[in-house]
């Protein structure tokens, strides 16, 4: 299966890589290496999480389209089909101190139209871990 792994570093940008593999080998492989390699335990917490994207794409689909798609949970909604493709996320803080920034791993497998897409929710994950949810900002009781 053709996939793409994204790591995202606020210090250094964004890398992305396509790769042909399976999707739970390559995560297993890339959390062993990054453990080994670049997580530093004082620096805290280690994660590997696991969701799905929901993307839309109009009926009637291409027949490229139908072959990349057949080997996911697909759904018609209307004039639309729903494909559900599994996503995991790698992250670490980079050093040992709170707020610190937050090293992004995503590994999915490869959408050409949601390349775009994908290297923003990286950044987005890595930037949205240190930062308080609005309501108890101020709050300390």
């Amino acid at each position: 299966m053709r996939l793409i792994m994204i790591r995202y570093d606020p210090e250094e940008g964004a890398q992305r890589f396509v790769i042909d593999n399976e999707l739970e080998k390559v995560v297993r492989e890339k959390a062993a290496h990054v453990i080994k390699e670049e997580w530093n335990p004082e620096s805290g917490e280690f994660s590997v999480m696991m969701d799905y994207f929901e993307y839309e794409y109009p009926l009637p689909l291409k027949k490229e389209q139908y072959e990349l798609f057949k080997n996911f949970n697909m759904r018609k909604e209307g004039k639309v089909v729903v494909v559900r493709v599994p996503y995991f996320v790698i992250m670490f803080p980079k050093y040992p101190y709170e707020g610190a920034p937050v090293v992004v791993y995503l590994i999915t497998p490869f959408f050409e139209d949601r390349v775009d897409e994908l290297m923003e929710f990286a950044k987005q994950v890595s930037s949205g871990i240190n930062e308080m949810p609005e309501e108890s900002e101020g709050q300390l009781e």
